[in-house]
């Protein structure tokens, strides 16, 4: 069976490791130009705590850089479990039963659990070896631009589920929705729509879930010492300010309110300080950078438990000879 499994999918294997390949290459090119870039340009070694012209000509920089790639990158999150669902999962079941093939297949010394098990299995493993192997690669790039001068948020929307487990777990959760549909639908281009749309309808309706799967760190800043601000690292979810009776205000409202003794301009340290002296605090709600593993193991249970509920009705359907 394994033999066979590589014979009928070694096609979509060999795109996806070649595409993973190409991808490596044009990350591999694109760290070392920033690492060459970080090798000419050292920041000055106070940039964390004191953000100069010279940090910013860096950062300015490794941005260039960063971004020469990372809108394409940035698009795999959605691209990529979507096509896995469409094109590995969806036609698994769903080619069979449209060809009839299912008829004499099914019907040789090979029964349908092995066949279930070889097929779903080997495929399920590869999505996943797949999906491990994205995320060391975007890591491996990330971690050339990771410095304290220029920390990485990986708690970004462009990086979250490019990173750890997380395309393993889209990946392999795309693949079970692909084959579940074919085992429903029975129809191949139905169920690849069908997968493609519940692809697209759980990436944007996960887009800012993490921000719900705890509840964020307070934090309040009571002065403009940059020292006191929440770390670059951290997934901000809500920033807002307060006055002196301790009600919540917009950055608008405090403009307005502050015109007069403040001034207008909300760019300058003076402009921070007159506020914090008026009563004014800064409220952070955020998750710590700590918590990145947590929130990557809990979004892949949100992503498999109800993949894995589906593909077990689909299974068994599949296991039940029709009549």
């Amino acid at each position: 069976m394994l033999w066979l499994t590589w014979r009928q999918h070694r096609m979509q294997l060999l795109v996806t490791v070649a595409l993973l390949a190409v991808l490596g290459a044009l990350l591999l090119v694109n760290g070392l130009g920033a690492a060459g870039f970080d090798a000419r340009n050292p920041p000055p070694a106070d940039c964390a705590s004191d953000y100069r012209a010279a940090c910013a000509g860096y950062t300015a920089g490794m941005m260039e850089w960063m971004w020469a790639v990372g809108d394409v990158v940035g698009w795999l999150p959605l691209l990529a479990p979507a096509m896995i669902g469409a094109f590995w999962g969806a036609p698994l079941l769903a080619r069979e039963f449209e060809h009839g093939t299912d008829q004499l297949t099914w019907t040789q010394s090979v029964t349908r659990r092995r066949w279930l098990i070889a097929k779903v299995g080997g495929l399920g493993a590869a999505v996943t070896l797949g999906g491990l192997a994205l995320g060391a690669i975007v890591g491996a790039w990330l971690a050339v631009f990771d410095s304290s001068a220029f920390p990485v948020n990986f708690f970004n929307t462009n990086w979250f589920r490019l990173v750890g487990i997380g395309p393993a777990a889209w990946w392999l959760s795309a693949f079970v929705l692909g084959v579940a549909a074919g085992a429903l639908i029975r129809r191949t281009l139905p169920a690849m729509a069908v997968t493609l749309a519940v692809c697209a309808l759980a990436f944007f309706g996960l887009l800012s879930a993490p921000r719900l799967y705890a509840t964020p760190e307070r934090f309040v800043q009571t002065t403009a010492a940059g020292s006191d601000l929440v770390p670059d690292t951290a997934m901000v979810v809500e920033s807002y300010w307060t006055d002196r009776n301790g009600m919540k205000r917009t950055s608008d409202d405090r403009q307005l309110a502050l015109a007069v003794p403040c001034g207008i301009d909300e760019t300058t340290k003076a402009y921070a300080a007159c506020s914090f002296d008026h009563g004014y605090r800064q409220v952070q709600l955020f998750h710590p950078a700590s918590r990145f593993w947590r929130f990557q193991w809990m979004e892949a249970g949100i992503l498999l438990l109800p993949a894995f509920a589906l593909g077990g009705v689909a299974v068994r359907r599949t296991l039940r000879p029709r009549i």
